[in-house]
């Protein structure tokens, strides 16, 4: 098989400018600039245009390929320094998810697919239309599982506020990976609030076993729900003007909070649930 420097560096720069890319839209949560994204990029392609076309030995190789993985992170992510080792890991994470899916896409061909893999990098000697549909398909493969594994790996904290009536309570909210609860008639996300945070909304002084006979003067929309055990539920909801998540930069007009009754936390470490669908 002959393997060509040009496409070696052409190939891998694309490859981690992409992986970059997807590392700070998923994980680091940033928009990283464009000249640090190809600086990064143009380093881990000359590392692998070195790996595949020199006489280098196999543990040589590998040292470049770890050091050029450190100097793309470092170069890319200076300013978020603190989230050195887990960018690492995540790059690590989508560098073995863009080479399997790859493979395994080779193996569902009909025809034979010769394919070099030398230190984490791989060569795939194959026409250019059919590499550039594998090399989407695996991006697109690449990018849901790093998606879900962040959310589901990190049950995180946030502040979140929650503006109505020209009030606002600000509490900390857990990000709830399960709950893609939506209310029916708008398709609105559901986020979920105790009562003792939205009562302070509406200056209502009674309790919460009481707000079924206030359900009009707040305005309250009654949204289904179902859970493991409680197979078909109710849940009074109001369409807050304004919802913010500061550490995440994002608000959102009009968005649906609904009422929990109790406390959700036994612990008292959160009084919020951030529906998934959110972030």
């Amino acid at each position: 098989m002959v393997i060509y420097a040009d496409v070696i560096f052409i190939v891998n720069f694309i490859s981690s400018y992409l992986m970059l890319f997807i590392l700070a839209k998923c994980v680091s949560k940033i928009r990283l600039r464009k000249i640090r994204l190809t600086a990064a990029s143009v380093l881990g392609a000359a590392a692998a245009t070195v790996i595949f076309c020199t006489e280098i030995s196999a543990y040589a190789a590998l040292i470049l390929r770890v050091l050029s993985v450190f100097a793309m992170i470092f170069t890319a992510f200076f300013e978020q320094r603190k989230q050195f080792f887990e960018q690492i890991v995540y790059f690590t994470l989508m560098s073995g998810i863009m080479i399997f899916s790859m493979i395994m896409l080779t193996a569902l061909m009909k025809n034979t697919v010769a394919v070099a893999v030398k230190s984490g990098i791989a060569y795939f000697d194959i026409p250019q239309k059919t590499f550039l549909l594998m090399f989407a398909a695996s991006y697109f493969i690449m990018f849901f599982f790093v998606k879900v594994f962040k959310n589901r790996k990190n049950k995180k904290y946030y502040i979140m506020s929650v503006t109505h009536n020209d009030k606002t309570v600000t509490v900390t909210a857990l990000f709830d990976s399960g709950n893609l609860l939506r209310e029916p008639v708008t398709g609105k996300y559901v986020s979920i609030l105790e009562w003792n945070s939205v009562k302070e909304l509406f200056g209502a002084d009674y309790d919460f076993s009481e707000i079924e006979n206030h359900a009009d003067d707040m305005k309250l929309w009654i949204v289904p729900f179902s859970t493991i055990g409680n197979p078909s539920g109710i849940l009074f909801a109001f369409l807050a003007d304004k919802i913010s998540i500061p550490e995440e930069k994002k608000t959102y007009a009009k968005s649906f909070v609904g009422i929990y009754g109790a406390s959700l936390s036994k612990d008292k470490k959160y009084n919020a649930l951030i529906n998934a669908g959110l972030l």
